[in-house]
């Protein structure tokens, strides 16, 4: 994402919402990541420049799945609306599995 401003420009890279998105899942109990690494966390901007954010959990069993996912997707957009400005269009999560941890 490029944005401009009087002094010049700067870019914020899809890894650095990534990041963010990461960042915000690490304060989430119950989760679990369905990939390894960050690699459960997509974050792309489509050809309008709207952010599109998709991850990919697998969860504790027994716990809400939709109040779970929405906290998740609030949280999620509050931060990187937050931090770059950018409210994302689409915040979807896929739901892998459990975990009986």
């Amino acid at each position: 994402m490029e944005r401009k401003t009087e002094l010049g420009k700067y870019i914020i890279s899809d890894k650095a919402f990534r990041e963010i998105v990461v960042a915000t899942l690490d304060n989430v109990k119950n989760i679990y990541p369905a990939k390894k690494d960050k690699d459960y966390v997509e974050c792309k901007f489509n050809k309008n420049n709207e952010l599109n954010i998709k991850i990919s959990l697998r969860i504790k069993k027994g716990i809400d799945i939709v109040k779970l996912c929405s906290k998740i997707q609030d949280e999620v957009k509050e931060n990187v609306l937050l931090m770059c400005e950018v409210e994302p269009k689409t915040i979807n999560i896929d739901i892998q599995g459990f975990e009986n941890k």
